[in-house]
């Protein structure tokens, strides 16, 4: 008798639960979103990049670009149970640790500047956000008239479908591409090459940090995030960066007395970052145009099929 009430408790809690999944799911808001970044090469731009490097690490973030091309080599050899797309869209930070710490993870040395699911995707109720195919991009013909002009290099295209969350509740949307120059750079734009030694220039701090072990990861040419939540309106805000190589001017101090770079000719190879930091309120469909002196990126938020509704449509047909 009591575990038959145990019992009949139990299958009340699970359909109580369901029921609050459906409802959540019949609430969610889904929407598209198409983003074309490209960056200008006509050498016009005075914008002078900062001395500081800003290293943005949201504890989580929705990556959907490490599926397409990292390789974790060793938790394949031992047969460990790498991360899926899914845990890569859920749970971004988990799968970043599992690759940092794996003695063997690959990458390739460039990012190609067209990010694209390899078949059709569309969202599902309750759903991460998915990556979508080429196919089911709309900039097709702004990014072919774009690049018949001179002074603009691509730098990303991708579109992805998600459910808009409120800002509290928003995860940010990673995006890099381009060159990997961790093999020259730091993370903090410091050369991994430099021949300058600590009797050359004693104890100087370039970066107002440390000379601590820094952690070898990729610096890509294009890194940052995207974060697109609702509050009413539709608000986008990123934090992106754009490196460029060049060399880093160095005030060196030796017995209390300020050297000018001039006097000892010091200089070091740097990697300098454009940092492009905007928080916008936009409107579903329309285009929208993020300027920047370095770069400039398009974007559109689309309204969509909801995946309830998708699922619902399809479930008819197949009665």
């Amino acid at each position: 008798m009591e575990n038959n009430v145990l019992k009949q408790t139990f299958l009340i809690i699970v359909g109580l639960l369901s029921l609050s999944q459906q409802a959540y799911a019949q609430d969610e808001r889904w929407f598209e979103v198409e983003v074309y970044l490209f960056e200008r090469t006509n050498g016009q731009s005075q914008e002078q990049a900062p001395e500081q490097v800003s290293l943005q690490n949201p504890k989580r973030m929705v990556d959907l670009i490490s599926p397409l091309f990292s390789t974790n080599i060793t938790a394949a050899s031992l047969g460990l149970d790498a991360c899926s797309a899914h845990d890569w869209a859920t749970k971004a930070d988990e799968c970043n640790q599992q690759l940092s710490s794996s003695t063997q993870m690959n990458h390739p040395s460039q990012i190609p500047w067209s990010i694209a699911a390899p078949s059709t995707q569309y969202g599902v109720p309750d759903g991460a956000p998915v990556l979508l195919a080429g196919e089911q991009n709309q900039f097709k013909d702004i990014i072919t008239k774009l690049s018949r002009e001179r002074g603009y290099k691509s730098l990303l295209h991708m579109t992805w479908q998600q459910a808009m969350q409120p800002r509290r509740r928003a995860i940010p949307v990673r995006i890099f591409s381009g060159k990997d120059y961790s093999s020259q750079f730091k993370l903090n734009g410091q050369s991994t090459l430099s021949q300058t030694t600590q009797s050359e220039v004693p104890q100087f701090d370039f970066l107002g940090g440390s000379f601590g072990v820094v952690e070898h990861k990729p610096v890509w040419t294009l890194d940052g995030t995207i974060n697109i939540y609702l509050d009413h309106y539709l608000y986008v805000e990123t934090a992106l960066n754009l490196r460029e190589e060049g060399t880093k001017i160095l005030d060196v101090m030796r017995d209390n007395t300020r050297y000018n770079s001039s006097e000892v000719n010091l200089s070091t190879p740097f990697l300098y970052s454009f940092p492009m930091k905007q928080n916008r309120r936009i409107r579903s469909d329309e285009i929208h145009y993020f300027d920047h002196p370095r770069m400039g990126m398009i974007l559109q938020i689309r309204k969509m099929q909801q995946p309830i509704d998708r699922l619902n449509s399809h479930a008819s047909e197949n009665e």
